[in-house]
């Protein structure tokens, strides 16, 4: 029930907030809680049934691929053996293993502009040879 569910989160936050470092539980990121979960952080309390609330649909989505074409420092994509395949770059999700096992929060726009940026100017590079080449 609701207002059960609102009267225990209000009692954990207070006595969270009286006591914050004693809790029987071990707290999400370090130190003690008297929450179960660990939750240490309570806020827009007290909790209410008559708040108003905002209900949406959630579904599950790929957030970010941790997989990918793999790279080297020139955004240049690597075969099976770890040799360059001419010509073709790779960048942002579609390249995988910079971030090793895991990847921070935030880090995927940095991944995307700086390796976007690496791999143009590898373009760039390859290409202006290959023209010369050609040229000659």
């Amino acid at each position: 029930n609701i207002e059960a569910t609102f009267k225990d989160y209000n009692m954990l936050a207070e006595k969270q907030a009286k006591d914050p470092e004693n809790g029987p539980y071990d707290a999400y990121g370090g130190g003690k809680s008297h929450d179960k979960w660990g939750k240490k952080f309570f806020h827009n309390l007290p909790m209410e049934t008559s708040d108003a609330f905002h209900v949406a649909i959630v579904t599950p989505v790929i957030h970010y691929c941790m997989g990918g074409l793999k790279i080297n420092g020139g955004a240049e994509v690597m075969d099976a053996s770890d040799k360059v395949i001419g010509g073709l770059y790779g960048a942002g999700e579609a390249a995988g293993g910079i971030h090793g096992n895991n990847r921070l929060g935030g880090n995927s726009l940095l991944d995307c502009v700086v390796f976007g940026r690496v791999s143009g100017r590898s373009a760039a590079r390859f290409f202006t040879a290959q023209n010369i080449k050609y040229i000659e």
